[in-house]
């Protein structure tokens, strides 16, 4: 391991972090509100770090970065982020410990939107604009980020790309990395103002939409208001989320494709397909249970409600606009799922992703008839490609990955006193990175109640669940260490 291109990596990294509380430092100066204070000291401890790491990799080459490099230097990136992240909060004393500010700053930049705050709307404006801001520079990546900005790796910069960017496929739009990186960020910005604007014509001001179209590009959920979405019971607001949310929630190379090319040809994609079908079946279920079993009147506001909430789950968002608890426990059962489902691959959200699902599938299907024909050739199809076996099988390894690292984080959490149900939805909702789970933290609770060590957990299945597991777990081989 090269530690020095490490460091120097990590330097830039700090260096765009901390320039970047420059937004919500603007907020604060302007309400003249006491977070000024504690983002003058987090950019000041920020800039500093990245002069001490900046430093220590003076000497770095480019080529120093290699695939054990990348790994160490993405999952580091984000371990350094969610700690400079976590200043504003500790400064200002918003949360009550080192273990909550470090955790609500790891559910920022990972767009889990689990959040510790009791009482969201009596923090000031500059903290509120932190909290989605850091879902923001995640949603899309915080090393896209860097890369889109400050080019100084070479070709290396493929090996960053594909440690932090979600789902099995890497898709090349251009052959540079860098211009990948910022044709990306441009749909993502786009976006961002396409839903900054709707809210805002439906009313909402000026800085709730930021917060809102940040948070739902993002598939973040962090909300400025206690409630979440459901504080504004509007038709508007909720359908026009779902949208955000939907289109976020998909592959962006899909939009950048459809852009291009001026064409929605793009979406035939057999991926976002599926993902479509997915949030369709589960609307309308859900729409039936809830309407026919009484828990609304109208049929429009009981759609209305599914379809959010099928949304914000599959696309691991986590805003919320009424209590899903309430509701029959086939619906929850099925919100569960969609959980651990999430979105498509190369969008925002998190969890196992569709195409993961489609392909193992795929594979067991042809493994069947492969028992029928054995000397049959059966090749796994999707879309017009053919998929090899190395794909299935790395599809497969990952959702028993993912499940290994399921069962015993939610053993470790039922160890500290938790009821099995918490213990499941809470790790399901961080690993996911959905944010609320079911239980004693669902959507009108939150994690402050959490034992230490579960807190620590979750943290875990965050990183691990934003940056697809393997990319924090190869640090914990012998390997990764070699020289």
């Amino acid at each position: 391991m090269k530690f020095r291109i490490v460091s120097r990596f990590l330097s830039l990294l700090m260096l765009v972090i901390s320039l970047s509380m420059a937004f919500p430092l603007m907020w604060a100066l302007h309400d003249r509100s006491l977070d000024a204070r504690s983002f003058f000291i987090a950019i000041s401890l920020g800039l500093l770090l990245s002069a001490v790491l900046f430093e220590i990799g003076r000497n770095a080459k480019p080529q120093d970065m290699g695939a054990r490099e990348a790994f160490a230097a993405v999952t580091m990136a984000w371990i350094f982020a969610s700690l400079i992240g976590s200043v504003p909060y500790m400064a200002g004393g918003y949360t009550p410990s080192f273990t909550d500010a470090y955790f609500e700053a790891m559910s920022g930049f990972t767009t889990t939107g689990s959040t510790i705050i009791t009482n969201i709307e009596a923090l000031p404006r500059g903290i509120l604009m932190w909290r989605s801001q850091t879902q923001w520079l995640g949603g899309m990546g915080i090393v896209v980020l860097t890369i889109a900005l400050l080019p100084m790796f070479g070709v290396t910069m493929t090996q960053l790309f594909k440690a932090e960017s979600p789902g099995p496929v890497l898709e090349k739009i251009s052959p540079r990395i860098q211009d990948m990186s910022k044709m990306l960020w441009q749909v993502y910005m786009g976006l961002t103002v396409f839903g900054i604007a709707l809210l805002m014509v439906g009313g909402m001001n000026f800085f709730e939409s930021i917060c809102h179209a940040f948070t739902a590009v993002s598939t973040g959920g962090f909300s400025p208001k206690n409630a979440s979405v459901g504080e504004y019971a509007s038709a508007w607001y909720d359908w026009t989320l779902t949208f955000i949310m939907f289109l976020s929630g998909a592959n962006f190379n899909l939009h950048l494709l459809a852009i291009r090319n001026k064409s929605l040809a793009p979406y035939k994609d057999p991926e976002f397909s599926f993902y479509t079908g997915m949030i369709l079946f589960s609307t309308a279920a859900i729409t039936i249970f809830i309407y026919t079993q009484g828990y609304f009147t109208d049929l429009l506001t009981a759609l209305r409600h599914a379809a959010f909430q099928v949304v914000t789950v599959i696309t691991t968002t986590g805003y919320a606009t009424t209590n899903y608890e309430l509701w029959p426990p086939m619906t929850q059962l099925i919100l569960l799922l969609l959980m651990i489902v999430g979105g498509c691959a190369g969008s925002t959200a998190g969890a196992v992703k569709c195409v993961r699902i489609q392909i193992v599938w795929k594979h067991v299907v042809s493994e069947i008839r492969r028992c029928i024909h054995p000397s049959a050739v059966v090749p796994i199809r999707f879309g017009d490609r053919t998929v090899d076996q190395s794909t299935a099988i790395s599809a497969a390894s990952f959702i028993f990955l993912y499940m290994l690292i399921f069962f015993l984080a939610s053993l470790a959490v039922a160890a500290t006193g938790q009821d099995i149900l918490t213990s499941i939805s809470a790790v399901a909702a961080t690993l996911g990175n959905v944010g609320p789970g079911l239980g004693a933290v669902g959507p009108v609770h939150n994690f402050a109640s959490q034992h230490v060590f579960a807190k620590w957990v979750y943290t875990f299945c965050m990183l691990c669940g934003r940056l697809e597991l393997y990319t924090v777990l190869v640090l914990f081989t012998k390997d990764a260490w070699k020289k």
